[in-house]
């Protein structure tokens, strides 16, 4: 194929359009570029307060701050505009006069949430947290704390048309609509809470790449953290997310998480809030604040801010409550430092240093406590806990080695059964949609093992395995077949079920034009090949989309799916009452007649057995074990039924071996297959000439004569019609010789017309 210079330069034109972006920090206008300025200007400004501030000083001009809870109690339509007329800035103490939580709050997380005493370090924390807790969460108040008004720069809204440059000015309060309340708020009493801790100290610095570890200079004090969390009620039809930077007190085993948005600078509240004791502590505050810098300077915060920040923090400001999480963990004290140390080492670089990894604590949450300053409400989490994520990792790597080698006895299993039907005839029992179901499952979880082996970048290696096997098991081996299977069945297109039963697989008419193209194994492959591509994204696609459906929804989707994907034997059942398989009696006294074989069950019972067991032990192990690693929920009585389905299906297939495919059918629905053993009458030798020697007619594939059985003449009646088979199309052959022609072609050797498979 020949490309001229006009179709190249379009081509470079339309992937330049394609992969080019708008620039690095997103602005498409002058308008997003003014926004982004003013953004970067507030944060500026905010870090200079937050840099001369000490911790006897009050919050003055940061987002979010400048009101106290105590400020709304005096007046609830107060307005956040620094400076407030009579209040304290150069004084700051830890109670409502000067924080966003009420007294009542304050207390709570100082009795009940960080229980343990300013002084006491005597519990030994783990410095590596890193890992997924899940929990129980329930609302203790939603209506009877005050809400502080905070104000969001109108500066982050959108342009109204292409004509604006200058965003506007001014602040916009969204807690006086009516519908702030109903659009924030929490309805559920009682829930379910997954909270992801991530460390941030292998951060990369934006101009040195080989620079790590930038924070935590007190690496065994204080850890700064991402945190997500994730709360709903137990149908998941109403959801909060929560994404944030935390600080970890190592040594009394705190953490506090405030979340961040375009009305709620947390970032700069963490040095305050992180000591909520009588006894305030300097020195507390100073590393806390000397943290905070770090990331900031090193991060370099609002040079790489982008448009997508912008917007990310318009959207949470309007469509988010603002949260401030307390988190109190359970010390380690049954390990000494050292020890902790030695069992981080060994998770980081696994060496086979004498630690007991399967022994090791979770992560536990013993108290923690939720507040939202602008929603005025108040959540109680319990029960939270999750093992290490390097725990996880070795676990989630012990179960894919073990799915590789369910892939390579798959793959055994296959190329066996097709060994077994090595001919046309054979091949042309086996149901197309029965290994087109199996196929689809494996090439879905080749594609979703390619896609996690992208976000777990820890799992590189054993996903990629996985993916490469259940791959080459899908495109190369399943394929493979289905290609034969179809190739087989291409004459049964458009040939009714009736027919079908009969083993005709049309009508058959000398006259009539014989089909102008029968496609080969290479244009079925093409036109497989895309089909299967095609089916695999789609169906992919839709398994992913569906993770973030309603929990109700996605359950009934996903046991719906999986019943559907696990009747598979259910097409070769109907394909074996079609091809009219005789029992197994009838079989073993057939063979003393001649080459019978194309008789026997398409199936092996190993590859039927095989299959079954290595596809159930994936959705037994989901359904029934409740530490999985995909953390699905337990439900026996879902594997029982799916237990006793796929029995159902195979004790319908044992049935048809031993008593015939077709015995569950009423007689009278049974039309009678065709045969290829039956005599002839005198009028078809005078039609179709005889051979040389009388009575005969010639073999057209062996040019022989072959003696055959005519009703009219008795000396005739001695030649056995098994020797000879006549086909639909009425053409003689010898049985060996047509029998050796369709373990190749199901067409005849004369005039190419379909054959009906033996």
């Amino acid at each position: 194929m020949e490309i001229d210079g006009n179709t190249l330069v379009f081509i470079i034109v339309i992937l330049f359009l394609f992969f080019s972006t708008p620039g690095g920090d997103g602005v498409s206008s002058q308008y997003e570029f003014n926004q982004l300025q003013r953004l970067k200007q507030q944060f500026q400004t905010e870090h200079n307060v937050f840099l001369n501030m000490t911790h006897t000083d009050n919050f003055r001009n940061i987002t979010g701050f400048k009101l106290s809870y105590q400020d709304t109690l005096n007046n609830p339509l107060q307005n956040a505009t620094y400076p407030l007329p009579g209040k304290e800035y150069d004084r700051w103490l830890p109670n409502q006069n000067y924080m966003v939580m009420p007294n009542e709050v304050i207390d709570t997380i100082n009795s009940q949430v960080w229980n343990t005493s300013n002084g006491d370090t005597s519990n030994i924390f783990p410095p590596n947290i890193t890992s997924t807790l899940l929990g129980k969460i329930n609302v203790v108040s939603n209506s009877k704390y005050e809400r502080i008004r905070m104000p969001i720069p109108r500066f982050y809204e959108p342009a109204n048309d292409f004509s604006e440059d200058i965003p506007p000015e001014g602040e916009t309060y969204w807690s006086d609509w009516p519908s702030y309340g109903e659009l924030h708020n929490v309805t559920f009493q009682h829930g379910e809470i997954a909270i992801q801790i991530t460390h941030m100290n292998n951060l990369q610095n934006s101009n040195n790449y080989f620079r790590r570890n930038f924070i935590n200079k007190e690496n065994d004090r204080w850890k700064l953290l991402n945190l997500q969390i994730d709360f709903s009620d137990k149908t998941e039809k109403e959801k909060h997310s929560i994404s944030s930077k935390a600080v970890y007190d190592i040594q009394r085993g705190r953490i506090l998480s405030i979340s961040q948005s375009s009305k709620f600078h947390s970032l700069f509240a963490l040095p305050h809030y992180m000591s909520l004791q009588d006894e305030y502590d300097e020195d507390m505050f100073n590393d806390v604040k000397q943290l905070v810098d770090e990331f900031w300077n090193f991060t370099d915060y609002t040079d790489v801010m982008t448009m997508n920040d912008v917007q990310d923090a318009y959207n949470s400001a309007n469509l988010k409550c603002e949260y401030m999480t307390f988190l109190q963990l359970e010390p380690w004290n049954q390990y000494t430092k050292d020890q902790i140390k030695l069992i981080d080492d060994e998770l980081n670089w696994p060496l086979g240093r004498p630690v007991n990894l399967s022994s090791l604590p979770p992560i536990n949450v013993v108290s923690g406590i939720l507040y939202s300053p602008d929603c005025g409400l108040r959540l109680a989490i319990h029960d939270v806990k999750g093992k290490r994520y390097e725990l996880k990792i070795m676990s989630i790597r012990t179960h894919l080695m073990f799915g590789i080698a369910l892939f390579a006895a798959q793959i055994y299993l296959l190329l066996t059964q097709m060994h077994q039907t090595n001919t046309p005839s054979m091949v042309n029992k086996i149901s197309f949609y029965c290994f087109s179901m199996i196929n689809l499952v494996d090439g879905s979880l080749a594609t979703l093992y390619f896609v996690a082996a992208s976000v777990v970048p820890e799992l590189y290696l054993p996903l990629v395995i996985s993916a490469f096997s259940c791959f080459i098991l899908a495109s190369i081996f399943e394929i493979r077949y289905l290609i034969s299977i179809y190739a087989s069945q291409v004459n049964e297109q458009n040939v009714g079920i009736a027919n079908l039963l009969r083993g005709n697989t049309g009508t058959y008419d000398e006259n009539r034009p014989r089909p102008a193209f029968i496609p080969d194994e290479g244009s079925i492959g093409g036109s497989l090949y895309g089909r299967f591509f095609f089916t695999l994204i789609i169906f992919t696609f839709l398994i992913l989309s569906s993770t973030s459906w309603p929990r109700q929804l996605r359950m009934i989707f996903e046991y719906i799916l999986i019943f559907i994907l696990n009747s598979y034997w259910i097409p070769q059942i109907f394909r074996n009452a079609v091809k009219g398989i005789p029992s197994r009696r009838e079989r073993t006294r057939a063979t003393n007649g001649g080459n019978r074989n194309q008789n026997k069950m398409p199936l092996l019972w190993s590859f039927v057995i095989g299959t079954t067991i290595i596809r159930s032990l994936p959705v037994i192990y989901v359904f029934t074990y409740s530490s999985n690693v995909f953390r699905h929920h337990k439900d026996v009585r879902f594997v029982v039924f799916l237990s006793l389905w796929l029995l159902f299906q195979i004790s319908i297939l044992y049935s048809q071996d031993i008593l015939g495919s077709r015995w569950f059918l009423p007689q009278h629905t049974i039309p009678e297959g065709y045969s290829y053993f039956k005599p002839l009458s005198n009028q078809y030798i005078l039609e179709h000439g005889g051979g040389t020697v009388q009575n005969t007619v010639d073999c057209a594939i062996c040019m022989s004569d072959v003696p055959i059985y005519i009703e009219e003449i008795p000396e005739t009646h001695i030649v056995d019609q098994h020797t000879y088979m006549v086909t639909p199309c009425n053409h003689v052959f010898h049985t060996s010789c047509l029998e050796n022609w369709m373990s190749y072609k199901l067409q005849c050797p004369v005039c190419r017309s379909p054959l009906p498979p033996l």
